[in-house]
């Protein structure tokens, strides 16, 4: 009996599987259940702006990238796809269609005489563009080798990839308000072919007017002593300004070099004046440091010799040697110790009247005379 109650609680307290299971079918239940579909299909919108926030921040990171790596003076050929947005897309039309087919047939009809205006040699050192029917056939230059291109269609431009160098004069004033004339030269390349060919015409003359601007704005920052002394440095300064600018064309400047500054009549003389007188203080200060050095020397040689007296009388023998072998001369050598004493000399009112007596000249001169 006992079991049987236990199971029949069991019962009472936890319902069947089968019991859970079962939907309410009561209004009340209806309106729950309506009530949190609703619910769930609100808070759904929210997510889908999130993701739209995240995707639209990742998007502006990756275009503000994008304007660091392009705004750079390096570029990349290979890898930057900037410059392709300022290409338009390429969309054939039905004259173009038709215009296509119609000189293909024309080809394939007189096919062994066709096949020499449509076929193009590309060296190693060319890159060459098409253009059909004004439109860029294709984004990337086409060599080296063979071309294959369609007549009175495409137009072939070859351009030469190799690295060219382009000298330019140009007048400079600079800091210090000194007027003169700098030869620049600039060694440049062309690095995006599609880009040139597309913005540029004539790439000699743009990139000289160029480099005469970047020289001007350059050396107008600097004197002229410091562009004579930093060449090098003021060179890399243009180099820089050149090549920022240049990038954006699809040309990448290898090097710029200031090859001669012509100095003006007047700061040519005033340089001049100016050198002398450095090298006439140069001078004087090389005398006097020889001189100060020689007396040094003297000085030193002459407390070593009062030290010593045989170290005397060996440097007097060496001049009396030097003396007689440098012109005939009567030498008399003295000894030291009649050097070394005191010797009395005569006065020399007494040599000029050797007649007169000493003692007498001396009561003659105590006398008074007779006018007193």
């Amino acid at each position: 009996v006992l079991p049987l109650r236990r199971t029949s609680q069991s019962s009472r307290l936890h319902p069947p599987r089968t019991s859970r299971t079962k939907k309410d079918t009561t209004p009340i239940a209806k309106e729950r259940a309506h009530k949190a579909s609703r619910s769930v299909k609100l808070q759904e919108p929210p997510r889908r702006k999130e993701k739209t926030k995240r995707q639209g921040e990742e998007e502006g990171e990756e275009r503000n990238d994008g304007a660091v790596v392009s705004s750079s003076t390096v570029v990349n050929v290979d890898s930057s796809e900037w410059h392709e947005e300022a290409l338009k897309p390429r969309n054939l039309g039905v004259c173009e269609l038709l215009l296509t087919v119609a000189v293909l047939a024309t080809v394939i009809l007189f096919f062994p005489l066709s096949i020499w205006f449509c076929v193009k040699i590309v060296r190693e050192h060319e890159r060459a563009v098409v253009f059909r029917l004004g439109h860029l056939l294709q984004r990337k230059p086409r060599g080296p080798g063979l071309l294959f291109y369609l007549p009175f269609l495409d137009v072939c431009q070859k351009v030469d990839i190799r690295l060219k160098m382009l000298k330019v004069p140009s007048h400079v004033v600079t800091q210090d308000l000194v007027c003169t004339e700098v030869s620049a030269v600039c060694y440049y390349r062309i690095e995006n072919l599609t880009v040139c060919c597309s913005t540029l015409d004539g790439v000699p003359a743009v990139l000289q007017a160029l480099v005469q601007v970047s020289v001007r704005e350059v050396l107008a920052h600097h004197t002229f002593t410091h562009i004579l002394q930093n060449r090098s440095t003021v060179a890399q300064e243009i180099q820089v300004a050149l090549d920022s600018i240049a990038c954006r064309w699809g040309i990448k400047v290898e090097r710029a070099e200031i090859e001669d500054v012509f100095l003006p009549p007047e700061l040519q003389q005033n340089f001049a004046v100016e050198a002398e007188a450095k090298r006439r203080a140069q001078i004087k200060v090389i005398a006097a440091e020889g001189e100060r050095a020689a007396c040094e020397a003297l000085k030193a040689s002459i407390d070593s010799l009062s030290d010593s007296p045989l170290a005397v009388q060996l440097r007097l023998l060496q001049l009396l040697h030097t003396l007689r072998s440098d012109q005939p001369a009567v030498v008399l050598n003295l000894p030291s110790d009649l050097l070394s004493q005191n010797i009395q000399l005569p006065d020399p009112a007494n040599l000029t009247n050797p007649n007169l007596p000493t003692g007498g000249a001396s009561k003659e001169v105590d006398k008074d005379s007779p006018m007193m």
